[in-house]
């Protein structure tokens, strides 16, 4: 039987500097917490190919949904999208398997000594070289588009990051791994793919 696997990324309502205007990098970490809320939450379900949407007014279900899977795929989810919705349901997630094609990229470069460039290895940059695509937006307008009662254009944005990601793992996992900032950097696939 084929694993099931998701998809997913979160916006948040606010941003660092709005949590710690002094201190931005404590600002992060409550974001981290979930002190910045979740406007925009989409995870896309291999069971059913479908894309689900959730915010924090339904955060719980999103929880859930993730810790259904046998496999969570994230870009920069590790640091950063996990620990947001574990701070906005209050508890660890209880996930399967995560795979986080971040880490993935930034620990195989780190055991090959390569120190790169701020940038090197974000969402649109490896997208670029990998799928000849980028991202639609940028994070920082997920804010404005919240505020502004933008629904469409972020969730949108949420999805198309998804998607991002979505075909970032498949290549990898089909190619052995994905083209970096100096050429061809080899991934290992997760475990819920050889069982």
């Amino acid at each position: 039987m084929k694993p099931r696997i998701v998809f997913f990324d979160v916006e948040t309502r606010k941003w660092a500097a709005d949590l710690r205007p002094d201190d931005v990098e404590a600002g992060w970490e409550e974001l981290r917490s979930g002190r910045g809320g979740a406007s925009a939450i989409a995870v896309y379900d291999t069971r059913d190919s479908w894309l689900y949407l959730y915010d924090d007014h339904s955060v719980e279900s999103c929880a859930r949904h993730l810790e259904a899977a046998d496999l969570v795929v994230s870009y920069n989810g590790d640091k950063f999208d996990v620990p947001c919705i574990e701070g906005l349901v209050n508890r660890r997630l209880r996930i399967t398997e995560g795979f986080d094609i971040y880490a993935a990229l930034a620990l195989a470069l780190g055991v090959q000594g390569f120190i790169g460039q701020k940038g090197d290895l974000t969402l649109d940059r490896i997208s670029k070289r990998n799928l000849g695509r980028g991202k639609s937006d940028h994070g920082a307008n997920a804010k404005q588009l919240a505020a502004r009662g933008q629904w469409g254009k972020l969730f949108n944005y949420c999805s198309d990051d998804v998607h991002l990601t979505h075909d970032l793992f498949w290549k990898a996992v089909t190619d052995g791994g994905l083209t970096g900032p100096k050429g061809f950097i080899s991934i290992p696939p997760p475990r819920a793919l050889h069982d």
